[in-house]
């Protein structure tokens, strides 16, 4: 854009809108966020939403959990949600993609499908049924991200040019939205975590003096581990670097440590 408007609505909060609503909050637009989710950036865990929403909405508007209606106007659109209103100049849909899988007749072509039309794949062979197709990155719609494409494009290519199909252990999942502070989850997410035998460690940025000192006593870090043996599952946070910290924490779940052993090892603040 030549300029900036003064008012812009974004409709989708994940990691894309969340992104650029706050780069643009941050640049002087007056944003207007609207999502579905009940959070914002994915975030499963009902915590760590509610100090997300906290702190993103002192930059922009939230409208959260309710649908959101256009309407076209002489200057904008207008957006009403429930009680709520207001006019933008522009709209930003950041509502994620979709396979365009949908016109090649997967169905009548014997390809098994689940309910939103995606074909069924084996995640460690990349296998369609049983069928000699294998399906890789966005076109399969399970793990949207680059690092995740890139290793499911390796699978599905050798598994492709051989008679019997390779089963790949995965890497633990990790996505991180840079929104500064980062919003990252690893691992086991909290809305997939067992009903019981799960323990959740909370460490706040108000308790910690480099936070302090940085600006950072928003920040929150959720680690979910096995109560019966410590092993740790999966981690979310709201932090300022989380990027990093999320890194460790997805090497530590992946080669399988537990809490006690991740406190044996050292840090810095």
């Amino acid at each position: 854009l030549a300029t900036l408007p003064a008012r812009i609505g974004i409709l989708g909060l994940g990691a894309i809108g969340l992104e650029m609503g706050l780069a643009l909050s941050r640049l002087g637009v007056q944003v207007i966020g609207a999502d579905l989710a009940p959070q914002v950036g994915g975030i499963s865990d009902p915590v760590l939403g509610e100090r997300a929403s906290a702190g993103f909405g002192r930059e922009m508007d939230l409208w959260l959990g309710v649908e959101t209606h256009l309407e076209r106007t002489e200057t904008g659109v207008r957006l009403r949600a429930g009680d709520r209103e207001a006019e933008v100049d522009l709209l930003l849909a950041a509502l994620g993609r979709r396979p365009n899988t949908d016109g090649l007749n997967l169905q009548d072509a014997g390809f098994p499908l689940d309910a939103r039309g995606t074909p069924r794949f084996d995640p460690a062979t990349m296998q369609v049924g049983e069928l000699p197709v294998f399906i890789a990155g966005d076109a399969n719609a399970d793990r949207p991200l680059m690092h995740e494409a890139s290793d499911e494009g390796a699978i599905a290519g050798y598994n492709a040019a051989r008679d019997t199909p390779t089963r790949f252990a995965r890497k633990v999942s990790l996505g991180i939205a840079f929104s500064n502070p980062d919003i990252a989850s690893v691992g086991t997410r909290f809305d997939a975590l067992p009903l019981k035998g799960v323990v959740i460690g909370t460490a706040g940025g108000d308790k910690n003096g480099r936070a302090r000192i940085m600006g950072a006593t928003d920040s929150m870090l959720r680690v979910y581990a096995d109560a019966s043996d410590g092993r740790l599952l999966g981690a979310s946070m709201v932090a300022v670097g989380g990027e990093h910290l999320a890194h460790l924490l997805a090497w530590s779940i992946q080669r399988g440590e537990t809490a006690a052993q991740l406190l044996q090892l050292p840090f810095y603040h």
